[in-house]
């Protein structure tokens, strides 16, 4: 069979592959659509912790597909952008009808990152302030979403003031705003947890607004505006503040398993609804390097 193949030199390609082989526990999925999210993406380029060690490996770490005896179900597992892949059949929840594919697989992952972080890394609970820092990414939106699902109310956060203004949040802070008037902004607001897509500069003002004004939780989860930031101790001694990660590492396997099909109904609950672009699979190095800043692309097969 064809499938899309890391090379970890260049974009990933359509290319030749060993045909599945099914055993015992196993169960065939024939692939529709497959989301290239930042997980699949760095995985694929080999700068995520969970790449292997080699390229040529199937990317894709999700998507949605149908079985043999029909059932239409989400897939968790590697090596997902093939027509064919054979996996556990744990790795399969089924889709609810109101979810396309494509919207099924774009909103999964995006939904799960913020999911996970406030029901397992952390509680949110109503009576909460959760800031969400990078409310206007694709996985910032949901996010917001998510935590006022929680009961919670919400501060969206980002550079986008347009798609700012439309994320459903009780308050907002602009980001691209000068750096005394965002701390001015956080400084306002008693906020219990940080919900944390940028990491970088935007992470370092958001803690020094948190200084001596716990008790706070903040929830690390990417890293769009840097991949470092500088911490000084006397902040950490000086506040009731906890400084978590939330990613595959963080939480396991059985808890992301237990957490698919309530991140799913959530999506339906919710009107979540991503904005889509579909690219057959086998075009993947066309669209690979291509600017797709506030669109999800997600690869039919």
């Amino acid at each position: 069979m064809r499938a899309v193949l890391a090379t970890y030199a260049d974009a990933p390609v359509w290319a030749d592959a060993p045909d599945p082989v099914a055993g015992p526990g196993l169960v065939t999925v024939s692939m529709r659509a497959v989301p290239l999210h930042n997980l699949a993406r760095g995985i694929a380029e080999g700068r995520h912790y969970a790449a292997p060690a080699a390229p040529g490996f199937v990317i894709g770490v999700d998507g949605v597909g149908v079985t043999e005896d029909g059932r239409r179900v989400y897939v968790s597992a590697p090596g997902t952008a093939a027509p064919t892949i054979v996996v556990p059949s744990a790795a399969l929840v089924d889709v609810p009808d109101a979810l396309d594919d494509l919207q099924a697989a774009a909103a999964v992952n995006a939904v799960m990152s913020s999911w996970m972080a406030m029901t397992v890394r952390t509680r949110v609970h109503p009576g909460q302030t959760v800031l969400v820092l990078g409310a206007t990414g694709g996985s910032g939106r949901p996010a917001v979403a998510v935590a006022r699902h929680f009961g919670a109310r919400v501060i969206a956060a980002g550079r986008n003031t347009d798609v700012l203004e439309t994320v459903g949040a009780d308050a907002t802070v602009d980001m691209s705003a000068p750096e005394a008037e965002i701390a001015e902004a956080l400084r306002r607001e008693k906020i219990d947890v940080v919900i944390d897509y940028l990491w970088g500069r935007p992470a370092e003002l958001t803690l020094a607004a948190l200084e001596k004004r716990g008790p706070s939780e903040f929830v690390q989860i990417g890293t769009m505006a840097g991949a470092e930031i500088t911490l000084p101790g006397a902040l950490l001694r000086s506040t009731d503040i906890r400084l978590l990660g939330s990613g595959f590492g963080s939480f396991t396997a059985d808890e992301v398993a237990a957490a698919r099909p309530a991140i799913l109904d959530a999506v339906v609950e919710l009107g979540i609804a991503m904005d889509v672009t579909a690219v057959p699979a086998e075009s993947v190095a066309d669209v690979w390097r291509a600017d797709t800043a506030g669109t999800r692309v997600v690869l039919t097969l």
